[in-house]
């Protein structure tokens, strides 16, 4: 089970600590990268906007190695 935190504070994003500065579409980027799935996203999201942080768990897709 994988978790990252998402915080916001002011127009400025924070993912597991690391500063996005107002760069939304970065975040998006980086959280589908990590495999989370677009609904977690815009979920995420939207519960940053409203309270200013929000847990992404989920389970970390593996593929193989070739």
């Amino acid at each position: 089970m994988r978790t990252i935190h998402v915080l916001r504070s002011g127009r400025n994003y924070f993912i597991d600590s690391i500063f996005w500065g107002d760069d939304e579409e970065g975040v998006i980027v980086y959280l589908r990268a990590k495999g989370v799935s677009p609904d977690d996203i815009t979920k995420a999201l939207a519960a940053v906007a409203q309270a200013g942080r929000y847990l992404i768990q989920y389970e970390e897709r593996r593929q193989p190695v070739r």
